[in-house]
């Protein structure tokens, strides 16, 4: 099989794995989040990272500054919502003005700033000791199967084992979907908590094109014969 069938493969089983989605809201969420989960579909399991990375932050600025309005209702400027400078100070706003629950606190400080940052200024190494050091939802074995001993350069405590060089390698071998597919999904629903907790309702007074791609994308089946049909299509119309 060829790069594009394996991709086209692949994507059937991906989309399987997606959580449901989150409800339209505006562009500047929706769209970065469709960004987000068609490149995990797609298998770019890094562009997918760091887009679900900048959603997480740009929801908490728009939350805490206005928790009334979206889109075009929204009087949200640029330099108020730059004020707020690192995710650190996003987090702890966040967390003191109820936006992030007490119990979610150690996720978003041991997991979203950590990858956020470390994706942001391409610190494979470490993502990769703070997030492939436990065993992956799936079972030993089938970790094995992708991170036979001879692959895995990291020891049970996620220290490498080897030169630093070798873990980009690593990364992009499987640990990437692996360390991908969690995120995505963890992502998806606490943004779907942060935006609970406002009284955003959906602006559809601007780029109704927007959103009718963002729900052509989960609408479409995603399997490998209507991927072939869809290409039929193509080539018929030329």
């Amino acid at each position: 099989m060829d790069y594009f069938n394996l991709t086209a493969h692949y994507a059937e089983y991906r989309f399987k794995e997606l959580p449901p989605p989150l409800e339209w809201i505006e562009p500047s969420i929706n769209m970065l989040y469709l960004n987000a989960v068609s490149s995990f579909v797609l298998g770019n399991h890094f562009a997918s990272i760091i887009s679900m990375s900048c959603l997480l932050e740009h929801t908490l600025r728009l939350a805490l500054f206005d928790k009334e309005n979206t889109g075009l209702r929204r009087k949200v400027t640029i330099e108020q919502l730059d004020s707020m400078g690192t995710i650190t100070r996003l987090i702890t706003e966040a967390s003191e003005n109820g936006l992030i629950d007490k119990a979610d606190l150690p996720w978003w400080t041991e997991v979203a700033k950590v990858i956020r940052h470390k994706s942001a200024h391409y610190i494979i190494p470490h993502i990769l000791r703070e997030f492939s050091k436990k065993e992956y939802p799936d079972s030993e074995k089938i970790r094995e199967i992708y991170h036979p001993e001879y692959y895995r350069f990291t020891d049970g405590e996620g220290r490498p084992t080897n030169h630093i060089g070798h873990d980009w390698g690593s990364f992009f071998h499987k640990s990437d979907y692996y360390i991908c597919r969690a995120f995505v999904f963890d992502a998806t629903k606490f943004i779907k908590k942060i935006i609970a907790k406002t009284n955003w309702k959906p602006d559809r007074s601007w780029w109704k094109s927007q959103e009718d791609e963002y729900n052509a994308f989960f609408q479409y089946k995603w399997t490998y014969e209507e991927m072939k049909k869809s290409l039929a299509k193509l080539y018929s119309s030329i």
